[in-house]
């Protein structure tokens, strides 16, 4: 918060500082181009100097931040800036700075800054790092981001009109576009629903969120009639299961339950943490469970009839999903007809 709230007084003093430059020197425009300018001028620099230093970000071992990141996976970064220096610049832009001192330590904030979803994310670490360093780690993919860092450093000066002390601050920013990749599968689940009400659904949740290394982890949810019975509303959970392209919840830990002459009503629950790709989502019934599916019924119906399909042995309900990188998620869930 003290950061934020430095940064922004330099906003305001700044813009004060530009306001005074206006009405006392330098060549006012013609009154014909900006009426709202008549009788104010100008000047080239603030009357009350404002440092702004330039600043590089990089790598904790000298390189550059790479144009693409991975999800989950953490960075060491640095600020490199006159702001951490022992003493103030001694001029700017061409001015004299006369005896300038820090008055206090540097204000830096680190932010990843997603532009996809127009989302400022603070960036902050328990980790023992020097006050130019921080640790980054982007949460979610993104085409479109930017590593920002700003820093600010409040100083003083000797004024050469009234040879008083005047306070200022010295700022410096810079930003690193980059790009983010997906590593995470979708998260995908059914909603099965009868003739008569009753329905079950599952859905499928990363659980702990944004593990790395891999493999993710995740936990699938079950609720409803088709589920339990005796109390529709109760959750069931089954954890533990990696997330990917394999993922078997075995007949003794959940199971929808339904009659031989059934006809389901299945809607798809899907999801992603960035674009699920819909052309290859696939769901439906299939003979076992494991490895790459054996529909049973019609891909992507959303109604079927069990009295017309020929149902193995072991029957399931499976959902297979990509999202536009690639990463896939397969899971079947035990189909037990009564």
């Amino acid at each position: 918060m003290q950061k934020n709230l430095l940064f922004t007084a330099f906003i305001f003093l700044l813009a004060g500082s530009v306001v005074v430059g206006a009405e006392n020197s330098g060549d006012a425009k013609k009154a014909s181009e900006a009426p709202w300018l008549e009788g104010v001028t100008i000047g080239e620099h603030p009357a009350d100097l404002s440092p702004v230093l330039p600043m590089k970000i990089c790598l904790e071992n000298g390189e550059a931040i790479p144009a693409t990141l991975t999800e989950d996976i953490p960075l060491t970064v640095v600020a490199e800036t006159a702001l951490f220096d022992a003493e103030p610049p001694a001029t700017y832009n061409g001015s004299e700075i006369p005896n300038p001192s820090w008055s206090r330590n540097p204000a830096i904030s680190w932010l990843f800054i997603d532009w996809e979803k127009n989302r400022n994310i603070p960036a902050s670490a328990s980790h023992d790092l020097a006050i130019n360093q921080m640790v980054i780690t982007p949460l979610n993919p993104t085409g479109k981001g930017a590593i920002t860092c700003y820093a600010g450093r409040k100083m003083r000066y000797t004024s050469p009109e009234t040879g008083k002390a005047r306070a200022t601050f010295a700022n410096s920013s810079i930003a690193a576009d980059v790009r983010v990749l997906d590593i995470t599968p979708p998260v995908c689940g059914l909603e099965v629903a009868l003739e008569d009400g009753r329905s079950g659904t599952f859905w499928v949740a990363e659980n702990p969120p944004h593990k790395y290394p891999l493999p993710k982890m995740a936990d699938v949810y079950f609720s409803g009639a088709l589920v339990n019975e005796a109390d529709p509303t109760e959750t069931l959970t089954v954890p533990g299961i990696e997330l990917g392209a394999n993922m078997v919840v075995a007949p003794e830990q959940a199971a929808i339950k339904v009659p031989a002459n059934a006809v389901l009503k299945i809607k798809v629950n899907g999801e992603d943490n960035y674009k699920l790709d819909n052309a290859r989502l696939k769901y439906g019934i299939c003979a076992g469970a494991g490895g790459e599916p054996a529909p049973v019924s019609d891909v992507n119906a959303d109604e079927i009839k069990l009295a017309e399909l020929k149902l193995p042995e072991n029957p399931h309900l499976y959902i297979d999903a990509s999202d536009m990188a690639g990463n896939r998620q397969v899971l079947y869930v035990p189909l037990k007809i009564k």
